[in-house]
């Protein structure tokens, strides 16, 4: 009977110990599977924040465009009652990096209407302000002062429009002109600007897409009529422009 005693309590030992292991196996993997979850969420948090960053909009990373008191990413400018001599349209927005990274600065014309008609088309927009800048009496001037505004530090985008009286110039006609006979059309010829009596309204298209000129009062008269003819009857603006300002990190 004392040998039988003994075996039934050397079992109940091994089976008290392989409870126990049991026991501290499971609780093992347990722990062992609560931190792989851990650090599983920490890793995709981190890829998720990183992602974020890589690819933030201006309000993710604190950079903002400013007019005034508003924070704006577009600029939508109205230029109404066109005429020579008008005060100067004028938009100044301030840009301001509060983030830890470079950020550059870009800004594109989405929009330029004149007379009701898109003369953006597939040019960029270097192209178009080139053109506003020197085909018209009116004129463009844009003015981006820093291209990379670094952490902490601010940068300035200007907008002015204006139409200036006197200048002694000549533009190239487009296809918004209409032939005047009580006006001298010229041509371009090695430098020198000379009249061309040989203009008619038959042939004047023909002209134009060869390349014809006028003065600046003459050029003056044609876009002030044009621009008050335009806004009286539609009540619209002369010239729309709408630009829309991006900042990206630099790598």
């Amino acid at each position: 009977m004392k040998t039988n005693r003994r075996k039934l309590s050397d079992n109940k030992e091994q089976n008290d110990k392989r409870r126990i292991r049991k026991r501290i196996i499971i609780r093992s993997l347990l722990l062992v599977a609560f931190l792989l979850a851990i650090n599983t969420f920490a890793w995709f948090t981190y890829i998720s924040r990183a992602g974020v960053t890589l690819n933030a909009s201006v309000v993710n990373w604190d950079v903002t465009f400013l007019e005034e008191t508003n924070v704006i990413r577009e600029i939508v400018i109205n230029v109404k009652d066109m005429k020579p001599g008008m005060l100067p349209v004028e938009r100044k927005v301030s840009i301001k990096n509060g983030g830890e990274v470079d950020a550059k600065i870009t800004y594109v014309l989405k929009t330029v209407t004149l007379l009701g008609q898109d003369i953006k088309l597939d040019k960029s927009t270097d192209e178009i302000h080139q053109s506003l800048a020197n085909d018209y009496p009116f004129k463009l001037v844009l003015n981006l002062d820093k291209t990379i505004v670094k952490p902490f530090d601010s940068g300035n985008f200007d907008i002015s429009i204006n139409w200036d009286y006197e200048a002694d110039e000549f533009y190239k006609l487009n296809d918004f002109y209409t032939y005047d006979a009580g006006v001298y059309y010229y041509t371009l010829n090695n430098g020198t600007y000379q009249i061309d009596n040989t203009v008619t309204e038959q042939n004047f298209k023909e002209k134009v897409s060869q390349g014809l000129y006028l003065e600046k009062d003459d050029a003056d008269s044609f876009w002030g009529y044009a621009c008050g003819q335009y806004e009286n009857s539609t009540g619209k603006p002369c010239l729309k422009l709408e630009f829309e300002l991006n900042a990206t990190q630099v790598e």
